[in-house]
């Protein structure tokens, strides 16, 4: 295969998913990694990504995953269970999560320097996804000396209590930091969106997007200290797992287009993100064409 210039590195999953109806859904898959990796190759077909799975993970899974034209190459085994979760979901679009394996086996299943294939170090921008601290700090710390690459970092908000620190050290090593909302709230205490995007690139990344909701991104440069808001792209919501990770994937998979042009990037990312909130699960990301989310995304920004 050729060199991928996108790689996308956090984690797989085994969903169980049950509707508002009842209906079960068992054995779909997800994870951050499959999100982001499927939206970005709307617009970057160079676009690999690298998760660990488990002994069990099912032949089936891998077959659709192929079938989607990714390569296992980043997919090392691990000798435990796969992570695994029940999702159920209510009437009003609100979801509980069950999760089947502990942290010990979500840092064992989140990727290390050592997965990444040696073909894809040359990528030109990494995105590392939420997982364990530890482990996006070793990654962080792997990756950041090398050149010619840009470092994209989303975050994991259950972690940010009592690491801040931590935290805001491996951030200024970034180049791209995208943050939830609630992420960055945790972290900074305080909801001036436009002050957090500041405080954040103070820190050290260039490009800092605040994932706001409903309410869109919050982008900021800092070169420039430019700062511009997108909405999310009109549609209906079903589902808004995995909504931030496919945003990250389109976001960074546009920006490889052209680098200056963020609003293009952020349009794009939204574009992603609302394939991913139209139905349940992954199944709009596998189902998603680069011809669609193109041709949406030209007759948003009014060129059709």
């Amino acid at each position: 295969m050729t060199n991928p210039r996108l790689v996308c590195l956090g984690n797989l999953t085994i969903d169980d998913v049950v509707l508002p109806d009842g209906t079960e859904r068992p054995g779909c898959t997800g994870g951050d990694a499959l999100y982001a990796c499927l939206a970005a190759r709307l617009f970057e077909p160079r676009t690999e990504m690298v998760a660990p799975v488990g002994c069990d993970w099912p032949a089936s899974t891998s077959a659709q995953i192929r079938a989607a034209g990714l390569s296992e190459t980043g997919l090392s085994s691990r000798n435990i269970p796969s992570l695994h979760n029940r999702v159920a979901y209510d009437a009003d679009g609100g979801r509980v999560w069950t999760l089947y394996n502990g942290d010990d086996a979500f840092h064992t299943l989140s990727p290390t320097i050592a997965d990444i294939p040696a073909s894809y170090l040359d990528a030109e921008i990494v995105l590392i996804l939420a997982m364990t601290l530890d482990a996006q700090i070793d990654l962080v710390a792997g990756l950041k000396d090398r050149p010619n690459r840009l470092i994209a970092l989303d975050m994991q908000e259950d972690y940010i209590c009592g690491n801040e620190e931590r935290l805001r050290r491996m951030i200024g090593d970034c180049d791209i930091f995208m943050p939830s909302a609630d992420e960055a709230q945790q972290l900074l205490g305080h909801t001036d969106w436009q002050a957090a995007a500041r405080e954040f690139a103070g820190l050290g990344p260039s490009i800092v997007v605040l994932k706001l909701g409903a309410e869109g991104v919050l982008v900021h440069e800092r070169a420039t200290d430019r700062m511009f808001r997108t909405p999310p792209f009109p549609g209906s919501v079903v589902d808004t797992t995995g909504a931030g990770d496919s945003f990250c994937g389109g976001f960074l998979a546009a920006l490889l287009q052209d680098r200056c042009d963020l609003e293009q990037a952020a349009c794009a990312g939204a574009v992603a993100a609302a394939f991913a909130v139209s139905d349940y699960g992954a199944d709009p990301m596998f189902r998603a064409e680069p011809q669609e989310a193109m041709q949406r995304l030209r007759t948003w920004q009014g060129n059709p």
